[in-house]
């Protein structure tokens, strides 16, 4: 019971199983990276401006938040673009796969035709009527 306590919060317990997607690390990374290059790239733009040390480092914790903001959100453009490619692709394999199935049925049913094909058919049967 204490341990279920000391996990809470965690996602830890055997009851929540946490799965990380690659989607959510390369949008991790994708942010992360924006951040860092964004609190140089402030850094060293308010440094040359000749600003002071702590009012470059404010200046470049805000850009690094905005860089972070423009990061995520190009990577998850990037990531919809891939589903979008791998959804089209995924669908012409489909569409040939079906093809390729339609072919066969024609061609096994045109084998089962010329093997079962007789030079004597018999004579249909009139209906009584």
């Amino acid at each position: 019971m204490a341990a279920k306590r000391a996990n809470r919060g965690t996602g830890t317990d055997a009851g929540s199983a946490a799965t990380v997607t690659p989607m959510a690390v390369w949008v991790g990374r994708a942010r992360s990276a924006g951040a860092l290059l964004g609190f140089l790239l402030g850094l060293w733009v308010c440094h040359r401006q000749g600003l002071g040390l702590v009012d470059s480092t404010l200046r470049a914790l805000v850009a690094a938040a905005g860089l972070s903001l423009v990061a995520w959100w190009s990577a998850l453009l990037a990531i919809q673009g891939l589903m979008r490619a791998a959804e089209a692709q995924r669908e012409r394999e489909r569409e040939a796969a079906v093809a390729a199935a339609a072919a066969a049925r024609a061609e096994a049913a045109a084998a089962e035709g010329a093997l079962g094909a007789s030079p004597d058919p018999a004579p249909a049967v009139p209906e009584a009527g």
